[in-house]
């Protein structure tokens, strides 16, 4: 059975499919590394139930899953070096494993460690080494995303396809804020004791969770903050299921003390699992989706009078869909349209009604990001939006810029599937 993908388009409604069955409505299973011992990583069904999912890695501290479901693991070199006790250690390396377990070396990095990863909704890899962020490209290919930075360490990145990413682990810390092109804003400082950053995670709502010192902050878009949590937590040990249930890790120094928590969004706690020490590196399975592309057409004027589309995106929370949202009128002429809209403007809204995004003239925001997806609108008075999308429901609405009336299209393509 298939999970529908509903349409609402005014008076014209359309039904169609995101691949998939109902499996789409439980979380998938949680991979968690134990640096200790053997250096595994662990698989926890949503029951709790736990299995060797594979090991042999030296500090593999940052897990990251790719849309298709490969999990790859940060394998720090087999010595850490610091300037007052200097040693010559092999390079790291990034593992990939496929579901079945076959794993192969990504890439291999001239860093001896590896903090945080992160994949963006274009399946590009971004690494924090501690002095640097690296993009590495789905070939492989790497590039220094961002440079001469002070203990970078976790990172995520947002519905809008921004990465956030903690530094200055000791004295204040803060989150940096970076968009696609690299250019950067500090997000939000925390100084006093305790302040290091070891943990990030975004919530459904679009709300930051924070790991520091011995307590899980709730950040809001605009920076204000509430505890949401104490406890004794781990480092890398954050992570939200479909439902929308946090996942922490606990200091555990013995096989039968609780080692991961679950919080329900209300903050309600309970035990998850035991069974593994110091636990870091959370990550949840992806259910592997296919957003469709979809389309459709109506009339456009003012007040009440706009082209609303709705859409469902299905699967994990954590499996972020690339699409791309766009608004067309102009271009419309050359289809034979006698009276298409002059001035489309874009609206992108979550469930809970918020503007995920907005564009009026798609040059004007996100112009290399959307050339690069290879869907451009024709003229530049359209609109679009690229967005990452976690699970939900979402409404694209088209507006009349100028107030004009006219035939308009509304469109939402999925990229790099």
């Amino acid at each position: 059975m298939k999970t529908p993908f509903r349409l609402m388009f005014g008076a014209v409604a359309a039904v169609l499919f995101l691949g998939g069955n109902l499996a789409y409505c439980a979380p998938g299973d949680l991979y968690v590394a134990e640096s200790t011992g053997g250096g595994q990583v662990y698989r926890f069904s949503p029951a709790g139930n736990k299995s060797t999912f594979a090991s042999g890695f030296y500090q593999p501290v940052a897990l990251a899953f790719d849309r298709s479901g490969n999990l790859f693991v940060g394998n720090s070199g087999s010595c850490v070096c610091i300037p007052e006790n200097p040693c010559d250690c092999p390079p790291a390396t990034i593992v990939k494993i496929a579901p079945d377990g076959t794993q192969s070396t990504f890439v291999t990095l001239q860093s001896t460690q590896l903090l945080g990863m992160a994949f963006d909704g274009a399946r590009n890899l971004f690494v924090s080494t501690g002095a640097a962020i690296l993009k590495i490209a789905p070939d492989g290919t790497q590039s220094t995303f961002a440079s001469q930075l002070r203990g970078a360490w976790p990172l995520a990145f947002d519905k809008s396809g921004n990465l956030y990413a903690a530094v200055n682990p000791t004295g204040p810390s803060s989150i940096l804020k970076f968009a696609p092109d690299g250019s950067s804003t500090t997000f939000v400082t925390f100084s006093g004791p305790g302040s290091s950053v070891a943990a990030l995670a975004f919530g459904a709502g679009g709300d930051l969770f924070v790991e520091r010192g011995g307590s899980i902050l709730r950040v809001r878009p605009n920076g204000t903050s509430t505890t949401f949590a104490t406890g004794d937590f781990t480092e890398n040990s954050l992570a939200f299921d479909a439902a929308g249930n946090l996942f922490a890790g606990e200091n555990a120094y013995s096989m039968t003390a609780p080692a991961i928590l679950q919080f329900t969004p209300d903050g309600t706690a309970r035990t998850f699992a035991s069974g593994v020490l110091l636990p870091s590196g959370f990550a949840f399975e992806p259910v592997t989706e296919k957003l469709r592309n979809i389309s459709a057409r109506g009339l456009v004027s003012t007040g009440d009078n706009v082209l609303i589309g709705g859409f469902i995106v299905g699967g994990s929370a954590l499996a972020n869909n690339a699409a791309v949202v766009r608004a067309i009128g102009p271009s419309l002429s050359r289809a034979g349209i006698s009276n298409p809209l002059p001035d489309p403007v874009l609206e992108l809204h979550d469930s809970s009604g918020a503007i995920v995004a907005s564009n009026n003239d798609w040059q004007d925001t996100q112009k290399a990001q959307i050339t690069a997806s290879g869907l451009a609108p024709a003229d530049p008075r359209e609109s679009a939006i690229f967005a990452t999308l976690p699970a939900g429901n979402y409404t694209a609405v088209v507006l009349s810029g100028d107030r004009t009336a006219g035939i308009a299209l509304v469109e939402v393509y999925s990229v790099s599937q």
